[in-house]
């Protein structure tokens, strides 16, 4: 006698889209919160952050997307007193994470490839518009993007010029446990 044929797998059920938020939507107070708490959360890990990034404001944060300001300092600057570019890259690093943080994830993954594209130079004083948003994000990986542009004016109604560009995918899936602690019990 046959032996019956097992039932099939059910079909694994699809993980539904991440609504992102649009360019120019109002940042959510819960969201920037969140966002807030991740980025405290973290910042203290990072000694790069702390020389580069201390001064950096989060503005603003819809789901996928997040609007930070940096004023520039001579700290930030290449031999040429321009923006150097490995600010733009921790820039693009640290945006994308926080863009990850800002679709409700607690933890901000690991690199694993950032292109940037340097469009224009910036100089000690200006302010930076930092924008970062999630192009999309799966179990494993976060596809980002971002821009760096000059602030302009208030009351103009127009972004600034961009000053780099590109894209960061993160993986997600990435924990490091915390230290154990010295305490002696």
């Amino acid at each position: 006698m046959a032996e019956p044929t097992p039932a099939p797998a059910p079909a694994p059920t699809p993980t539904p889209p991440l609504i992102l938020a649009p360019a120019g939507s109002p940042s959510d107070p819960s969201i920037l919160a969140h966002v807030q708490g991740v980025w405290d959360r973290i910042r203290p890990d990072s000694a790069i952050y702390g020389i580069l990034l201390s001064e950096i404001r989060l503005v603003s944060a819809a789901r996928g997307r997040v609007v930070a300001l940096l004023d520039l300092a001579p700290v930030h600057l290449n031999s040429k007193r321009i923006l150097h570019g490995a600010v733009s890259g921790t820039l693009c690093d640290w945006a994308g994470g926080m863009a990850i943080a800002s679709t409700g994830a607690d933890r901000t993954g690991v690199s694993t490839d950032m292109h940037v594209s340097f469009v224009s130079p910036a100089r000690e004083g200006d302010t930076l518009e930092i924008e970062a948003w999630v192009t999309r994000a799966g179990k494993s990986l976060g596809f980002t993007a971002f821009e760096i542009r000059k602030v302009v004016p208030a009351g103009s109604g127009a972004k600034g010029p961009v000053v780099a560009s590109g894209s960061h995918t993160k993986y997600l899936n990435f924990y490091q446990p915390p230290p154990p602690s010295n305490q002696s019990g």
